[in-house]
């Protein structure tokens, strides 16, 4: 009786439990390489669709082709845009083979996952459209200068642009979920400190073209 509750019990749970895991494992592991082998005969047949309708011509016409080749990207656009459904359809099939194990642990994680990949996405776009935002106004900026004959029109172009892309790099940390670090006394001290140390760079490294910049004030008043 004693051996029975000591070692057989036991045993037997374990044997159990085991055998009771091993199925979903399996199904899994057959989804994955049935997902798989779908997944790439997908992507096949969208490189051969893209190239049918003349897809890479297209894009060449339009410019695309251009841009990825500024971006260091020299594939094919209908190359490029199938490895994107190829990723995409791949992300599909974890997460089905992930479920399929029936984890509660693993599927909270893949769901919070999906759940913050929204605010990635947006992060980035708001990063990017704030990159061409600040080089716009730079540009702006620059031209302003040189035509009104303010002194290094340059640096207050740079110095433009830097303060855009703080700006912006703070709200993509924001939208992508380090909000404490900008919230309350955290974002007071941050802005205080980066506004002191332009003023310190600027004070001791600046002085004549401060100079420069009351001298070109003090003739237009005049």
């Amino acid at each position: 009786m004693v051996y029975q509750t000591l070692v057989i019990d036991p045993l037997r749970e374990m044997t159990s439990l085991v055998f009771s895991f091993v199925p979903p494992i399996v199904t899994a592991f057959c989804l994955l390489i049935l997902g798989c082998i779908i997944v790439k005969f997908i992507e096949r047949l969208i490189v051969s669709f893209l190239t049918t309708i003349k897809f890479d011509t297209l894009s060449e016409r339009l410019g695309l082709v251009r841009i990825l080749e500024t971006g260091d990207i020299r594939r094919k656009p209908s190359h490029l845009f199938a490895s994107f459904a190829y990723l995409v359809l791949m992300m599909m099939v974890l997460i089905v083979t992930v479920r399929a194990m029936g984890l509660p642990i693993t599927t909270n994680v893949v769901d919070r996952l999906l759940l913050y990949i929204p605010n990635v996405i947006t992060g980035v776009l708001v990063l990017i459209i704030g990159m061409l935002m600040a080089k716009l106004i730079s540009g702006i900026i620059f031209v302003i200068a040189k035509n009104t004959d303010m002194p290094v029109p340059t640096t207050l172009a740079r110095l433009s642009k830097w303060v855009i892309l703080v700006y912006i790099t703070i709200l993509f940390l924001t939208e992508i979920g380090f909000i404490a670090l900008f919230a309350g006394e955290t974002y007071t001290i941050f802005i205080g400190g980066f506004i002191f140390a332009l003023a310190l760079a600027f004070g001791l490294a600046g002085r004549d073209i401060a100079a420069k910049y009351l001298e070109v004030f003090k003739r237009s008043g005049a």
